[in-house]
């Protein structure tokens, strides 16, 4: 019996031994970038948590700092349009952290102001300024959106990727942390082989596909720039977004409902809120059944929160000639400089600038600069 049990606890410090050789590799080989209090989403790829979803999910807890936070939340045009470096430039007084995901609604929007308070003190927050990046696409109920046949209906990417480590639990009330949020950090380095390990199968599968010429890989910023949309294209376009909505003219009221709700209980626990309406194409725009009646929607919402303090509303509508965009959602690069001038105008009076200095110079308050550039 001593014999079993000397053999056994060699076995485990074995294994103890092995793991924490490979944990290190993991930090040597694959370093996270250094700390900075802000993500970029959109540069998951270059991390080892390789998706946007994996990635915010894993690292929000650098969120949880006292300093000034604008946060970019929205669909993937947020994150081609409203490029993290472009858009800190003219925040001179905080950090800019984007948290776009690709194919977002606004119940997942949701999930992820609820993701980033969680890890979050109080203080934390209140220095929090949200930029809702929105357009009709956004507004399609959760059950319609991911219906894929490998998740459960209804489970947003960030859902799959709560459960994919045992992180949380599924219950009848929705997830439910396994471990104390405090101790996420500690679970993210704990899990690294495993992300190498995910990180290296996709790369090989990646670079199989491209020899076989099976994936043409994403387009380049170059490559974007010159695209041109046929008519069959455009045709495509509209086809497939009258699918993604599920087959109906118009958009989620609860999906509306949801938005007030979030914007209304960031502004009573002192937290700011930017509401941007997101250009399309003047094509895209005008042959869509759904923008009429998000447009309506839209506006009700903008004039629920007119004047409040802490809210400001920016239209870029004016922004829609066709060859300032590569598809039917997403500006070319070069529009992503004025994406980021137009929110900077609007973020810098709500968040750089002091409000009683501003009324005491006469300059205007930022709900009525904001109305200025809606005006145009």
């Amino acid at each position: 019996m001593k014999y079993i049990l000397r053999q056994a606890g060699l076995t485990v410090l074995c294994l103890v031994a092995l793991y924490g050789f490979v944990l290190g590799l993991t930090l040597i080989l694959v370093p996270d970038p250094p700390e900075d209090s802000s993500l970029d989403t959109w540069n998951a790829g270059d991390t080892i948590y390789l998706t946007s979803p994996k990635y915010v999910m894993l690292q929000r807890y650098v969120l949880d700092t006292p300093g000034q936070k604008v946060l970019l939340v929205g669909a993937s045009n947020v994150g081609v349009g409203f490029r993290q470096a472009q858009v800190q430039a003219h925040m001179p007084c905080g950090r800019v952290s984007s948290l776009a995901l690709g194919d977002e609604n606004i119940s997942e929007l949701r999930q992820m102001v609820d993701l980033v308070h969680e890890v979050q003190t109080t203080t934390a927050r209140r220095s929090d300024t949200w930029v809702f990046g929105v357009w009709y696409g956004m507004f399609v109920d959760t059950a319609v959106r991911w219906t894929d046949p490998d998740r459960h209906r209804g489970d947003t990417d960030l859902d799959i990727e709560r459960y994919r480590y045992g992180f949380y639990r599924r219950t009848a009330a929705g997830p439910v942390p396994v471990l104390p949020i405090e101790w996420l950090p500690t679970a993210v380095v704990l899990i690294r082989p495993y992300l190498l390990l995910d990180r290296m199968a996709r790369d090989l599968v990646h670079a199989l596909k491209q020899r076989l010429h099976l994936d043409p890989g994403n387009l380049t910023d170059a490559e974007r720039e010159k695209v041109i949309m046929s008519n069959k294209d455009k045709e495509e376009a509209l086809a497939y977004w009258h699918d993604m909505m599920g087959g109906k003219n118009q958009i989620a009221a609860d999906q509306v409902a949801i938005l007030q709700k979030t914007i209304q209980e960031l502004l009573d626990s002192g937290e700011k809120v930017v509401l941007a309406d997101l250009p399309l194409p003047a094509w895209h725009r005008d042959a869509s059944p759904y923008e009429a009646g998000y447009e309506r929607r839209l506006n009700d919402v903008f004039a629920h929160f007119d004047g409040r303090p802490g809210f400001a509303a920016l239209r870029m509508d004016d922004l829609s000639a066709e060859q300032d965009f590569s598809d039917e959602v997403h500006p070319r690069p070069h529009m992503a400089p004025v994406w980021a001038a137009r929110l900077g105008a609007v973020l810098d009076p709500l968040v750089c600038r002091d409000g009683a200095a501003l009324v005491a110079t006469g300059v205007p308050s930022a709900t009525s600069q904001a109305g200025n550039l809606n005006s145009r």
